[in-house]
C-alpha cells in the first residue's frame, strides 16, 4: 500500500504543471492529530494496521507537527517521508523568507535536509532545512516550514501558501504551532482577483500612482528576497532546476500596494524585470498576500520570457 502511495506522489511531482493543476478542488488542510487506529474489514485483502506502529506514527505527528515521521504503511493518505526535490527547495526558501519578513531576521537558506508530503488532490510539504544566521557568526539553524502547493486560479501558473514557519523546537511537542487558513477566503477581496497582465505604461504617473513604488538599487541589495521572487516567477514557467539560469540580473522592480510599508507590505503585487544567466529577458508578476496571522503567506506568480 505504501508503495502505491509513494508512486502516486512521484507521478504527481513528475507531471506537467498544466495537467496536475487543473483541479479546482478546495485545498485540504493540514491533518489534525491522527484518529484512533483504524479497523480493517475481515474480507479486505489489505494488511491489518499494526496498533503499535500506528500509536508511534500518531505520537510522531503530534509531537513534530508532521516534520519528523518514520515510514509507516497505512491504508489511507497520510504524511510520508520523501526525498528532496525542486519543489521542496523553492518552497523551503519561501517559508524561510516568510519567517524573516515577520521576525525581521536575515536567516540564509543553506539546504533542505528532510521533506515529507501529504498527498491528496494537491501536495502539502513538511520541509526541514538548514539555514545560517549572519548575526550570530553564521551559526546553523534548523528551520521547519509547512507549505501547500495550491490549485491554480487567478491566471497564476504557480500558487502556494505557508501555514507554519518556525525554528525547530528543541523539545518535541513544543514550539510555534501553525494554523490552517485558505487564501481564497481569508485575504482582502481586492487581492482575490486575476493577476495583472503587466504593469500599465502610466502606472507611476497615473491616477493610482500612489499605489506604485519603484524599488531603488540600494533597496535591491538590502532585500535579496526580491531575487527569490524572480526565481519563483520563472519557476512558474519552468518547474525545473533553475540553477543554470542564476544568478539573475535585476532590471527593474515596481511594487503595487495600498499599504504604507511598500516592500514590507503584507499584501502587494511585485512587477519584476530581470535577465537570466544565459541572456533570457524575463518579466514576472508575483502577488504576496496574508491574513495577518504568524506563519501565513501566499505567493502567486506568472512569467513571460521576451527573448
Amino acid at each position: 500500500m505504501y508503495d502505491v502511495m509513494l508512486e502516486e506522489a512521484k507521478l504527481w511531482l513528475d507531471e506537467p504543471q498544466q495537467r496536475k493543476r487543473k483541479l479546482e478542488t478546495p485545498v485540504i488542510p493540514p491533518p489534525p492529530p491522527p484518529p484512533p487506529c483504524p479497523t480493517v474489514d475481515e474480507d479486505s485483502s489489505d494488511e491489518e494496521v499494526d496498533p503499535v506502529a500506528w500509536s508511534k506514527y500518531s505520537r510522531q505527528v503530534s509531537e513534530s507537527g508532521g516534520f519528523d515521521v518514520d515510514l509507516f504503511i497505512q491504508p489511507f493518505g497520510g504524511i510520508v517521508p520523501t526525498g528532496c526535490n525542486v519543489y521542496a527547495v523553492l518552497f523551503g526558501k519561501v517559508g524561510l523568507h516568510c519567517y524573516n519578513l515577520e521576525k525581521e531576521t536575515n536567516l540564509q537558506f543553506k539546504k533542505v535536509t528532510k521533506s515529507n508530503i501529504q498527498s491528496a488532490s494537491i501536495l502539502t510539504f513538511y520541509i526541514t532545512l538548514e539555514a545560517t544566521d549572519p548575526v550570530h557568526d553564521n551559526s546553523l539553524v534548523t528551520f521547519q516550514t509547512c507549505v501547500t502547493d495550491a490549485v491554480l486560479k487567478h491566471q497564476a501558473r504557480l500558487r502556494m501558501f505557508t501555514t507554519t514557519c518556525r525554528i525547530k523546537p528543541q523539545v518535541p511537542g513544543t514550539g510555534e504551532i501553525g494554523s490552517y487558513w485558505y487564501p481564497d477566503t481569508d485575504v482582502d477581496a481586492s487581492y482575490r482577483v486575476d493577476l495583472p497582465n503587466w504593469l500599465q505604461d502610466d502606472a507611476l504617473s497615473g491616477d493610482d500612482k500612489l499605489q506604485f513604488y519603484e524599488v531603488k538599487d540600494w533597496e535591491l541589495k538590502e532585500n535579496e528576497w526580491l531575487y527569490l521572487y524572480a526565481e519563483f516567477a520563472l519557476f512558474s514557467r519552468w518547474d525545473d532546476d533553475l540553477s543554470a539560469y542564476m544568478p539573475f540580473e535585476m532590471r527593474k522592480v515596481v511594487v503595487q500596494t495600498k499599504e504604507d510599508m511598500k516592500l514590507k507590505s503584507g499584501n502587494a503585487v511585485f512587477y519584476l524585470s530581470f535577465k537570466t544567466c544565459g541572456g533570457l529577458e524575463c518579466r514576472g508578476v508575483v502577488r504576496r498576500t496574508t491574513d495577518g496571522r504568524p506563519g501565513h503567506m501566499c505567493l502567486e506568480a506568472r512569467c513571460w520570457i521576451d527573448k
